[in-house]
Parts: structure tokens; C-alpha cells; sequence
């Protein structure tokens, strides 16, 4: 499996989502409050959607921590994990494999 690279395009347009969603959410908040002037609106919102982008982040480290964890600890995949054994049809698989390279290698 080939290491994921950063994309800063990529990173660039979530970045830019997020801060059209927060102000998106912003003028919709200064409808509903309307004597709280929109500038602290706008404020409250940036400072939620950081707070979404940060749990968000924190979350999905903690899962990739946790899958890296079962594959080291032996497990076949990380969905199967809570399984006591193997999915269904691995076995076989396995043994069409070996067999391909046995003929491969000869």
C-alpha cells in the first residue's frame, strides 16, 4: 500500500469550505440574534467551525491509531477485529494466492 502524500490544493479547499460554511452559518445566526452585531456572530461561528475542524482531527487520528494498533496486534482487518475469526472466505482466498505463486514461480 503506498503512503498517502499531502495535497495542499487539497488542504487549501477544506480550509476554504470550512470558513464559507462558518460564515454561512454566521449570517444565518445574526437572523436569529439580531441585536448581537454580526462581527461577533461572524466570530462565534469561526471559533465553532475551528473547534468541529479540531475534534474532527483529533478523532480521525485516534482511529487510525486504533487500526494501526489491531494490524500490529495480528488482526486481518481492522473491520474484523471484534471477530473472533477469520471473514468468511478468507481462508480461500489465501490458498488461491499461494497457489498463483507457485505457479508464478516456476
Amino acid at each position: 500500500m503506498r503512503p498517502t502524500r499531502f495535497d495542499p490544493r487539497f488542504a487549501a479547499k477544506v480550509v476554504l469550505a470550512t470558513v464559507l460554511l462558518a460564515a454561512l452559518a454566521g449570517v444565518a445566526g445574526s437572523q436569529i440574534a439580531p441585536q448581537v452585531p454580526l462581527v461577533e456572530v461572524l466570530l462565534y461561528s469561526a471559533l465553532g467551525a475551528a473547534a468541529l475542524l479540531g475534534v474532527l482531527v483529533i478523532a480521525t487520528i485516534a482511529k487510525l491509531a486504533l487500526g494501526q494498533f489491531i494490524l500490529r496486534k495480528g488482526g486481518t482487518d481492522v473491520q474484523w477485529f471484534w471477530f473472533s475469526g477469520e471473514p468468511p472466505g478468507l481462508e480461500a482466498l489465501r490458498k488461491q494466492d499461494a497457489a498463483r505463486r507457485d505457479e508464478k514461480n516456476r
